[in-house]
């Protein structure tokens, strides 16, 4: 059968009354409440499961003093249910921020120690006559390391090793000469330094008034 004719076939169903109509807007209206209901125990739900996952990984990462202060109030002793849900959120919303905290601190710390452990296993491989690791090491410098003064670190650290103080330069070029060839680098002094200071400027406190009592243990604990 044509579409535009099948279209116009009138319906084999009666339509609504107007009686029927308000009564399924009544119904509706009715059930508004316990749809409502539904939809705020679903989210209670989640952010309690949020709060458990970061009060877990927070306790892992040894910091229990988040978890006993003796001026918090258990959930469920809050029988209001608009009041426990705004504990609740709040207490998510602060674990969040203290776990973002952490989490730049742990990470600038994990660099820490893969640089390091990568220094020292350079160093052992000079010091035993293995040149395979060295050249590696320098290749990925030569390729990772723009700025002169930082290249010339480097080299001292490793005691004179041959990395020139720019790519493509004489290992005999001073540091003057070489600044002056170089474009434009990024400066890791200026980086580590705002990296740093960001970690250090935000304290539990910053995130909570009532958290001042944890800024000493957060400190020793980073």
């Amino acid at each position: 059968m044509d579409k535009r004719r099948r279209n116009a076939r009138p319906s084999k169903y009666r339509p609504r009354t107007e009686a029927q109509r308000l009564r399924r807007q009544e119904l509706w209206e009715a059930r508004a409440e316990a749809r409502k209901a539904r939809q705020a125990q679903a989210e209670e739900d989640r952010l309690s499961a949020r709060l458990a996952e970061l009060q877990s990984a927070l306790r892992d990462q040894g910091h229990v003093g988040v978890h006993g202060r003796r001026h918090t109030r258990p959930l469920d002793e809050i029988e209001d249910d608009a009041e426990r849900f705004a504990v609740l959120k709040a207490r998510v919303e602060r674990l969040e921020a203290l776990w973002a905290v952490d989490k730049r601190k742990r990470e600038t710390r994990g660099k820490i120690i893969i640089g390091g452990a990568l220094l020292a296993e350079v160093i052992d491989a000079v010091a035993s006559g293995e040149t395979e690791v060295l050249t590696t090491f320098l290749d990925v410098l030569d390729r990772r390391v723009d700025a002169p003064k930082d290249r010339l670190t480097v080299r001292d650290l490793l005691g004179g090793a041959p990395l020139p103080l720019r790519p493509g330069g004489a290992f005999s070029e001073d540091l003057e000469d070489a600044a002056a060839a170089v474009a434009e680098a990024p400066d890791f002094d200026a980086m580590i330094h705002s990296a740093m200071a960001e970690e250090a400027e935000v304290k539990p406190s910053e995130i909570d008034p009532d958290y001042a009592d944890l800024d000493e243990d957060w400190r020793l604990e980073a």
